[in-house]
């Protein structure tokens, strides 16, 4: 097909009425009377009966009798003043007094039919959801005139309503006041593997509202190249009446579009149906040009939208991990935890933008709680060892004091102080209860360490004796105390050994430069030891003037 690349005539009828034939198959409207009057089924056509819904009166229905008989009898019917007012519904709308209204009830299958498409059709469902046990149920119960209709059915009606509002569509177009602009663009689908086209007009209608409408989906026949892409939106153009009133096209950058818009042009000059021989014909689509923009950027900082995008998802991974965060955030940094982070979808980048503002407002607790965390990771690798070292020790007390038992059994109680001996002399008989009690807190969902870590926080300003602390906390925290204990040895400079150099001057000076390596350590680290235990310069002794220095040196029993 060349049709774009030429003035040849155009067959407006291909594909655009293939949904007549749906609108065609729909059986005119019944008469009003049968609201009133049920049909009675029986085989012979030609015998089939009314019976009215008042009076229970049995009348005929055939086909060759009309229907004139029934209504004048439902005029007539003397049984019809007694309404049931299960026949009225309070109508929606308020009448012009405000007072809600009462209106005669009447079931419309046309109506109800058609809400039932829309529900499929906007709601995106399958075709086979009417035929679920579960939505016949339901229609059921709030209907009991609906009568079940099979997926084909509905597809038929579907088409109907389609070509019905089309032609709303179509007319609508017809009377815009001004020319209309299109947007077209392809895709493929992962599911058929088919090529799509879709085309969508915009324009400004009458009362000055920009109005959009999709006037073609279509999936598209092999090549998919400019020229046939050009065909298809002649094709549609004059299927709609709309190929003179078209004022601009919006395309993105793919290849095969210039070849279509330059086939386009050919044809509207042909026609006389484009402005300034086509100079504002083709328009740039700016969000494919953003997005190329955009893409490119973030690909340069992709390392650090990365660890980002990694680190947002490990915080919104564990609920308490997130509430924590946001704890932090509100106490210490002071900002509005009402802002939460923003998880970004990768294709999309306006949410990455968003992620990356969002991520941009906790910057500081980020990097607190990078350096947090990192601590935190250590500390759980660190108290796992020592809840491993604590289970070990137990695990070995528990045996010893089970041979201890055994053993004292066998060789009687005097034995006892004997093998009390293993344990520094002292057997204490609650050793099963603790490892017992140690055997138990390791079983619990949370460790010593989380606990801690979930109680609050005290404050740092208060004056407090972290050791002191730990000393009264250990029977709670055995496991944990053990490695506080540790860590809390650690010291944090070199002041302790640069000090010592401080102190050694006065040990090594120039009237004692002989001294040997392991005097000077006896000496630097005796006074260091004596200091420890309180011992002052202003308490010691006088120095025995007599002492020869040479002398000290003779100790020999320092060998380190």
């Amino acid at each position: 097909m060349t049709m774009a690349s030429s003035n040849t005539p155009i067959s407006v009828d291909e594909g655009f009425n293939e949904y007549e034939s749906a609108v065609k198959r729909q059986k005119s409207t019944t008469s009003k009377v049968w609201d009133e009057m049920t049909k009675l089924e029986c085989d012979n056509k030609n015998k089939l009966k009314a019976q009215c819904n008042h009076c229970k009166t049995i009348f005929s229905a055939k086909s060759s009798s009309g229907t004139s008989h029934l209504r004048r009898h439902l005029n007539s019917c003397l049984k019809k003043v007694n309404k049931n007012i299960t026949q009225y519904t309070i109508v929606t709308q308020p009448s012009l007094e405000g007072v809600p209204s009462i209106k005669n009830y009447k079931f419309d299958v046309d109506e109800c039919r058609q809400a039932i498409s829309t529900f499929l059709v906007c709601g995106k469902h399958s075709f086979r959801t009417i035929e679920e046990p579960g939505f016949r149920y339901m229609m059921r119960i709030a209907s009991p005139n609906f009568k079940n209709i099979s997926r084909q059915t509905d597809i038929r009606d579907v088409l109907k309503y389609y070509a019905k509002e089309r032609d709303h569509v179509k007319e609508e177009l017809a009377k815009s006041p001004g020319l209309i602009c299109l947007t077209s663009d392809n895709w493929n689908s992962e599911h058929t593997n088919d090529e799509y086209i879709c085309i969508t007009a915009h324009w400004v209608d009458k009362d000055w509202k920009l109005q959009k409408r999709i006037i073609r989906f279509r999936a598209l026949f092999p090549l998919y190249d400019g020229l046939n892409m050009a065909d298809e939106l002649v094709l549609c153009l004059s299927q709609w009446g709309i190929d003179k009133k078209i004022f601009s096209i919006t395309l993105d950058n793919a290849s095969y579009n210039d070849v279509m818009v330059s086939c386009l042009k050919n044809r509207f000059r042909a026609n006389r149906a484009i402005l300034c021989d086509g100079a504002f014909f083709q328009v740039r689509c700016c969000a494919h040009i953003l997005n190329l923009i955009v893409k490119a950027g973030l690909g340069l900082a992709d390392d650090v939208v990365c660890k980002i995008r990694n680190g947002i998802r490990y915080i919104k991974k564990s609920g308490i991990r997130r509430k924590r965060f946001y704890d932090v955030a509100d106490k210490s940094f002071h900002l509005n935890v009402t802002k939460k982070f923003r998880q970004d979808v990768c294709v999309r980048w306006n949410s990455t933008y968003l992620m990356l503002e969002s991520s941009l407002y906790y910057k500081d607790v980020l990097d607190y709680w990078d350096f947090v965390e990192t601590i935190l990771s250590n500390l759980r690798l660190l108290f796992d060892e020592y809840v491993k070292k604590s289970n070990s020790m137990s695990s070995s007390l528990a045996g010893s004091s089970y041979v201890s038992d055994k053993n004292l059994v066998d060789s009687g109680l005097d034995e006892h102080n004997d093998n009390s001996a293993d344990f520094g002399g002292y057997f204490d008989e609650s050793d099963d209860y603790k490892w017992y009690l140690n055997e138990s807190s390791t079983r619990n969902e949370n460790s010593q360490l989380d606990i801690y870590l979930e109680e609050p926080e005290l404050e740092l300003n208060s004056q407090i004796d972290v050791l002191d602390y730990w000393s009264k906390s250990s029977v709670r925290y055995d496991e944990l105390s053990l490695l506080a204990r540790d860590l809390l040895a650690i010291p944090i400079s070199t002041v302790a050994s640069e000090s010592a150099f401080s102190m050694s001057k006065k040990v090594i000076t120039p009237l004692r430069s002989s001294l040997k390596q392991k005097t000077v350590q006896a000496v630097v680290c005796f006074d260091d030891w004596m200091r420890a235990k309180g011992f002052s310069a202003e308490i010691g002794c006088k120095r025995d003037d007599d002492d020869d220095d040479d002398d000290d040196d003779d100790v020999s029993s320092v060998a380190f």
